[in-house]
């Protein structure tokens, strides 16, 4: 399973996010189907609102900031050798589609177990 989250750090790159959703999406999935060769059906992405107040002062003036941060996170510990492929990919449709954005790619392995349960 791939979960992937779109993290708005301000509120004009929540409104391009929200205003632009399915092309977000489906670069995202589109992604992450193709470069980790996962099903449709074990690939998640959602979009969430802003919630950054504020970024430090050395951030800011740094130009360091980012206006989006793309969050993939897999327990499947084998994809990681294509990690980088996934984010030159993200990277490369994001800026073609999205370039004035500034992008973060964040790409973890997460410890999972029995977390999937029919109810």
């Amino acid at each position: 399973m791939t979960y992937i989250s779109i993290l708005p750090k301000n509120e004009n790159a929540q409104s391009r996010m929200t205003d632009n959703r399915d092309e977000v999406m489906d670069l995202l999935f589109a992604a992450a189907k193709d470069i980790l060769q996962i099903p449709d059906t074990d690939i998640i992405v959602e979009l969430n609102r802003c919630t950054t107040v504020s970024f430090n002062r050395a951030a800011v003036h740094a130009g360091a900031a980012p206006d989006v941060v793309l969050k993939f996170a897999t327990s499947d510990q084998y994809l990681q050798p294509r990690f980088q492929t996934l984010c030159d990919r993200v990277v490369d449709g994001w800026n073609s589609q999205f370039g004035d954005i500034k992008l973060e790619v964040w790409v973890s392995l997460i410890d999972t177990w029995g977390t999937n349960a029919d109810l």
